[in-house]
């Protein structure tokens, strides 16, 4: 049993408590934890594991997280959880994005939470006769492995790229009826498909993987440098695809499709026992629990090496903006807390 200090480095000054929501999804997950081994407490000192539940409010590049307090005095006992698109580890923990490419003994791969939620995507139990063999609905413009699958054809599939309307959602330009409108219409898609085409979008990680967990249906992965969250039995339940193999999947799908009512169940059995509000707190703690005992050296010493993913192309241009800048975010606010794409919720 473990003793936990959930808390975020956003600043006081948070617009409508949006960056504080990955926490409060944690701090809900934690009240209705249905495993009741770990508890909360507000106490750094007596604490296992401090766990700060960032967003961008933390920073850009968690700025705000390296400078806290509590990370100066306890680092050796502190994780960041983040889904963010973009990240630079600079403490141990889950991150939803950070890439095989770039993990390492002090990462591992995670879910999201505190992402406003599609209140449609709710379970139906799959069927076999459900209308479409496979779907697909989002933006194609973040990744070339989406452009590919827009090509693709079969009589019982339906591709629906949403990337104008998806702008529109982006920047706030839809009214709240056209908003629900669009949650609800790639909901209604999801439901009425066997398997749900999972690409990468702006990181090699999607919520739609989870949301389509969530509905019971079965995911197909196209992105190679994602990295499967431990636990979940996940090659009886989605079926991956490495991105050059694109076109593959309409036949692919075809062969499975006898088993898509079962891996569709256990989808959702699998979501409910690792990433649902009762089980996620309990999930996210004991992954920082494993980090905490398999550490190899001390934080003090490996926190350097991390440094380095500043000559990363993305992450150097991010940096030498924000110094042009004098320190402040992209938005014009407190340093760190502009978010940069300011959508209100992950693109799915």
């Amino acid at each position: 049993m473990a003793r936990v200090l959930l808390l975020s480095a956003t600043a006081p000054n948070d617009r409508n408590g949006e960056h504080l929501r990955p926490l409060r999804g944690l701090e809900a997950s934690a009240v209705a934890d249905k495993f009741g081994v770990h508890s909360l407490t507000d106490d750094p000192a007596a604490a296992d594991a401090i766990i700060f539940a960032e967003s961008y409010g933390g920073g850009w590049h968690f700025e705000r997280v390296r400078a806290h307090p509590y990370t100066r005095q306890y680092r050796e006992k502190c994780f960041i959880f983040s889904s963010n698109p973009y990240v630079i580890p600079f403490l141990p923990g889950v991150y939803s994005a950070i890439g095989r490419r770039w993990a390492s003994g002090r990462t591992v791969p995670g879910f999201y939470s505190g992402q406003p939620p599609n209140e449609f995507t709710t379970y139906t139990p799959p069927e076999e006769d459900l209308p479409y063999l496979y779907s697909f609905m989002g933006s194609i413009e973040n990744a070339t492995v989406r452009q590919k699958l827009a090509g693709l054809s079969h009589p019982r599939s339906l591709f629906q790229d949403t990337s104008a309307d998806f702008a529109l959602l982006l920047h706030w330009k839809m009214s709240p009826r056209e908003r629900r409108d669009y949650y609800r219409r790639y909901a209604e898609l999801t439901k009425a498909s066997k398997f749900i085409l999972c690409p990468r979008g702006l990181s090699c990680s999607s919520i739609r993987l989870f949301e389509t967990m969530r509905m019971g249906r079965v995911p197909v992965i196209l992105s190679d440098d994602w990295s499967a969250p431990h636990g979940p039995c996940w090659d009886r339940f989605s079926i991956r695809v490495r991105e050059e193999k694109f076109a593959e999947v309409p036949d692919l799908l075809e062969a499975q499709e006898g088993q898509a009512v079962a891996m569709g169940k256990l989808a959702r059995a699998q979501w409910e026992d690792w990433f649902s509000e009762e089980a996620a707190f309990h999930r996210l703690v004991d992954w920082c629990l494993e980090l905490q005992a398999h550490r190899r050296l001390p934080e003090s010493v490996t926190r350097w090496l991390v440094y380095l993913h500043y000559l990363r192309p993305f992450h150097f241009r991010r940096l030498v903006r924000r110094k042009l800048q004098g320190g402040r975010g992209l938005a014009g606010g407190a340093e760190g807390v502009a978010e940069p794409l300011g959508e209100p919720r992950l693109p799915p």
